[in-house]
């Protein structure tokens, strides 16, 4: 009696066990329809048979297998039919986390129908495979073999030595960023709106036709340039006679001056000395160029003969 016990019960574990596995890990319930929709793909991108399938994350189903197909791959998922999928979606082959579990993921672009039905096939335009972490890990690998590990450290070395002892100029350098975020936060509506004048000068500009009126100006800019050009060129010309003159007649003239005023340089002297004090008492004598001016405009104005006005002692 006791055998028979034992047996019964390891029976219904290893049943319960079955169910759950078939239930629970393979997703076999017998009471539930399914469904089996063949997705195209360029590559795997890391899918294997029991890979999980979902719709909008939900779980719905796995992929059952995955064929050679004659334009590349085809993944034949077994969904859940109670779960209906709009033909208007998009199938991305994702990984689940950096450990490079693939799952397949439907995201339709619309909650109405057609839906897709037993045997259909996704469009090969609607699936898209995301680079899996084995191609992320070559990719990373290639790039960092075409890496110069010499020029780094040279880099690294020059940026050492240029910032080393250099602490004080480095705090002045971000006390000095910090000071002018801080002018740009305080300042945000000055430059708003400095922003906004000068959208509002683009604007006025384009509607005044200030590009046919530049135009216009351009032949006129080319005369003036031209005129420049001939001034430029004249000056040139006047600098290359006066360095003639100087080096030429000048140069012959100024010891003649200076012969014929060297003896008399001291007879110039003399007459100075003598006339110094005849002339100290007329020194204090200034002369009012603008009354001059103004009695010369009474006398003599313009367009009219002269006038002389002569003031009579009284009787």
């Amino acid at each position: 009696m006791r055998t028979l016990l034992s047996v019964g019960a390891l029976t219904a574990v290893a049943v319960l066990g079955v169910a759950y596995l078939a239930l629970g890990v393979l997703d076999m319930d017998p009471r539930r329809d399914h469904l089996s929709i063949t997705v195209p793909l360029t590559t795997s991108g890391g899918l294997i048979d029991t890979s999980q399938v979902t719709l909008r994350g939900a779980a719905i189903g796995r992929v059952e297998r995955i064929d050679a197909g004659r334009d590349g791959l085809e993944a034949v998922v077994r969904v859940d039919a109670a779960e209906p999928i709009p033909q208007d979606t998009e199938v991305r082959v994702s990984n689940l986390s950096a450990a490079g579990e693939q799952f397949l993921d439907f995201r339709p672009r619309t909650a109405d129908g057609p839906y897709l039905a037993d045997g259909d096939t996704v469009d090969t335009g609607n699936v898209v495979v995301s680079p899996s972490v084995s191609d992320t890990l070559a990719v990373a690998e290639a790039l960092t073999r075409e890496i110069d590990s010499e020029a780094i450290g040279g880099i690294v070395d020059t940026l050492d030595t240029a910032t080393r002892g250099r602490e004080p100029e480095i705090d002045n350098i971000v006390e000095v960023l910090r000071l002018l975020s801080l002018t740009l936060r305080d300042k945000q509506d000055v430059a708003r709106s400095l922003y906004y004048n000068l959208q509002v000068l683009g604007e006025n500009a384009y509607a005044d036709s200030l590009g046919p009126r530049l135009a216009d100006i351009v032949p006129e800019l080319e005369l003036s340039g031209s005129g420049l050009e001939h001034l430029i060129g004249s000056y040139q010309d006047y600098s290359y006679v006066g360095e003639t003159v100087w080096d030429g007649e000048l140069a012959r003239l100024v010891p003649k001056i200076s012969e014929y005023l060297g003896p008399l340089l001291p007879d110039i002297g003399y007459i100075a000395t003598v006339l110094g004090p005849a002339t100290r008492t007329i020194r204090p004598v200034r002369v009012d160029a603008g009354s001059l001016v103004t009695m010369l405009e009474q006398v003599f104005p313009r367009g009219g003969p002269a006038r002389v006005a002569v003031t009579l002692p009284p009787n």
